[in-house]
Order: structure tokens, then C-alpha cells, then sequence
């Protein structure tokens, strides 16, 4: 029984391994307008190795769906796609943020307010995860 409970708990631990070694910085959530079905999620991250880190997918608490996500302009027009997968270099950082690539977060719970905080999960190519509380700021202090 003893042998079992130890072993149950080993496996638990095995599976939850989190990205130490990516550091999530200066994370927020404009808020949307009332009834809008999607918001966007936008941070820094770094990583601190030696390796390549890839984040492969996210989740969010309270939405349905969340995507990675990439903007850009071509010929004066701005599209976004999905991001199946952002590498991050070796000592170097990757930004989300507007313009750019970012984090999708579609039909939420609830509308959100100024000051909630959403919690995110990046889920990385190796199993590790990363989870990043982004605080909801009004528009007019970046979106």
C-alpha cells in the first residue's frame, strides 16, 4: 500500500514539471470592449539556457480557446495567423506583444475587468509548462 501511494506520488511529480528557466515578464490583458468574444494576452519571455525552448500551445483559465498567434502587415493589409510554434533562442528573449506575435484568448466566461487577473499556462515542446498570471489594464495603458 505504502509502495503504491509512493509510487502514485512520483508519477504525479514526474508530469509537472515546470520552465524554470524561462522567465515571463511585464504579462497583462487590455481590456475588451463589453461583449467582445476575444481578447489578446501579451508578454516577455526569456530564456535563461543554453537550448532552444519551444512553446507549443497555451491555455487560459476562464476562456474556451487560447492560440499563439502572429500579426504582421502585408501590402498595407494586417493579418494574423495561428503559431503552431515560437522558438525561443538560446540568452534571448521573445516579445508579445502588439503587432506581433501574441497570445489569443477567445470566448471568455466573463467579461473581465481592470484589475483581474488571467492565469495562462505555456505548454512546452519537452512537457515542461510555464504558468504566467496577466493582469487586465485599460487600453490607454497598452494594448
Amino acid at each position: 500500500m505504502i509502495r503504491s501511494c509512493l509510487f502514485a506520488a512520483l508519477l504525479m511529480t514526474a508530469t509537472t514539471a515546470t520552465a524554470q528557466d524561462i522567465k515571463a515578464t511585464d504579462a497583462y490583458v487590455p481590456q475588451s470592449p463589453p461583449g467582445s468574444m476575444a481578447q489578446a494576452a501579451y508578454m516577455q519571455l526569456e530564456n535563461t539556457t543554453d537550448k532552444v525552448r519551444s512553446v507549443i500551445g497555451v491555455e487560459a483559465s476562464g476562456y474556451a480557446m487560447a492560440h499563439l498567434h502572429g500579426s504582421e502587415m502585408k501590402d498595407g493589409v494586417a493579418t494574423m495567423t495561428m503559431v503552431h510554434q515560437l522558438d525561443i533562442a538560446p540568452g534571448q528573449s521573445v516579445s508579445l506583444e502588439p503587432g506581433s506575435y501574441h497570445i489569443m484568448l477567445m470566448r471568455p466566461e466573463a467579461m473581465s475587468k481592470v484589475g483581474d487577473t488571467v492565469e495562462l499556462k505555456l505548454l512546452f515542446a519537452d512537457g515542461d509548462t510555464l504558468e504566467v498570471a496577466a493582469e487586465v489594464k485599460s487600453r490607454s495603458n497598452g494594448s
